[in-house]
């Protein structure tokens, strides 16, 4: 007699039940790599219930999508946050006209909490929610009893949210974006406005986040100062390092920085970042690029971004770096390695990006980390863009540094290298 395992077999009938109920065949996962989640949907834990039925309670606005939603299509929401704010909720739904809206389809619900100063993201299909996404290069920018300003921009593959000129995250479609019909805002917030309108580039910028010009610091400026560039490099080090310069105003992230005609990158200038790791860091990154949206994505010279290791057996200061271009819809030269650093959690840095004849060559804290051969000249750069888990000081660039190339040892000089360290232990003997 055959030994069936009921409770396998329990469990695979309910995900093919799944399935065939939200009717999620192949084709549609290929096309929308975010429904894969179906399976994953679970109800509600109790925090998000409650806050739930506490927006609910309080429909502060209902708009019908006219529009055919298709890529391009621009939200755009204003409002004031009330004093005794806990949670606001923007939902996209597939089906409009219910006050409870227990049976309608969610294509993409933003939640703000205040309390935990997070944003979280998520889908609702057939009364269950899939995994909940709450992460964000961008710091938290809500505040109680003041004003806010949100973009959602569809397209093919997600939705791009802004908050305040910024952008925030994206959301991989996890449902088609064209069951679209209806957009709610519900919550402790007042005075909302909808606009819709089709736009061709991303985020709309408000005034406080356009790009800020980078100052341009030449040699005779530096020699004022006092300076080679070495030496420079490390009295930044050590005044970021102090105590009172804990509490130093920093700029404001992500940072966009303008390029001007009399600072463009060229040979012999270099790009000068100081600033220090945040306590619990998970990334960061620095892109160099030709025009200042996100959407569609601009062409990128140079792009840098080390991912900070979690595992006991890592080095303190150990990164995958991963360097990069984007030229003609393609990132090329994709190169990600596992490198010992002197990038910290909460130590300061000074990173020195060298436009060389042919490459750029990175150097963090002194120490050259690498060469990265041009994808694209560096002289049609013009944004700057500075993102994720850091405080950022200063950012300049520098014309003629001293930053020496490092010198090609012979195969004379390698081979008495190797032999003095066969010696030494020898003559300590």
């Amino acid at each position: 007699m055959l030994n069936f395992n009921l409770p396998l077999i329990t469990t695979i009938l309910k995900f093919l039940s799944i399935l065939l109920e939200s009717k999620m065949e192949t084709k549609f996962m290929g096309m929308y790599p975010g429904a894969c989640t179906v399976a994953l949907r679970r109800v509600m834990d109790a925090m998000s219930l409650f806050y739930e039925n506490r927006s609910a309670a309080h429909r502060r606005k209902h708009f019908k999508v006219i529009q055919c939603p298709r890529p391009g299509l621009c939200f755009v929401f204003h409002g004031m946050i009330l004093m005794a704010c806990e949670h606001f909720v923007i939902d996209f739904l597939t089906k409009q006209g219910s006050e409870i809206c227990e049976e309608c389809d969610v294509l993409l619900q933003i939640g703000s909490r205040l309390p935990q100063n997070y944003i979280t993201r998520n889908s609702r299909l057939k009364g269950k929610w899939g995994p909940e996404e709450n992460s964000s290069y961008l710091t938290f920018q809500l505040n109680r009893g003041k004003s806010f300003w949100m973009q959602i921009l569809l397209t093919e593959e997600c939705f791009f949210i802004s908050v305040n000129g910024y952008h925030f995250a994206k959301y991989i479609h996890r449902l088609p974006y064209r069951w679209l019909e209806a957009v709610d805002v519900l919550g402790d917030v007042s005075d909302i406005v909808i606009d819709t309108y089709y736009v061709s580039e991303y985020p709309i910028r408000l005034t406080h986040s356009l790009p800020q010009p980078i100052p341009h610091l030449t040699k005779l400026q530096r020699d004022e100062q006092n300076t080679e560039t070495e030496w420079l490099v490390l009295s930044s080090l050590a005044k970021m390092s102090s105590k009172k310069f804990l509490y130093h105003p920093s700029l404001p992230l992500p940072f966009y920085g303008k390029l001007l005609d009399e600072n463009v990158l060229i040979e012999g200038s270099a790009l000068r970042i100081e600033g220090r790791v945040r306590l619990m860091p998970q990334r960061f990154s620095i892109a160099f690029q030709k025009g200042q949206e996100i959407w569609p994505q601009p062409a990128v010279s140079f792009y840098f971004s080390p991912c900070f290791l979690r595992s006991r057996n890592d080095k303190i200061g150990t990164a995958i770096i991963t360097r990069r271009a984007y030229l003609n819809g393609e990132w090329v030269n994709c190169t990600s390695s596992r490198l010992n650093t002197s990038l910290r959690p909460g130590g300061a840095f000074v990173i020195v990006i060298v436009c060389r004849d042919s490459y750029y060559e990175l150097f963090v804290n002194n120490r050259s980390l690498f060469h990265f051969k041009y994808q694209m000249k560096p002289d049609c750069v013009d944004i700057v863009n500075i993102r994720g888990d850091i405080k950022l000081w200063e950012v300049v660039v520098e014309s003629n540094t001293s930053y020496k190339k490092p010198r090609v040892r012979t195969a004379m000089e390698r081979a008495i290298g190797a032999w003095k360290r066969s010696e030494i232990p020898q003559l300590q003997i």
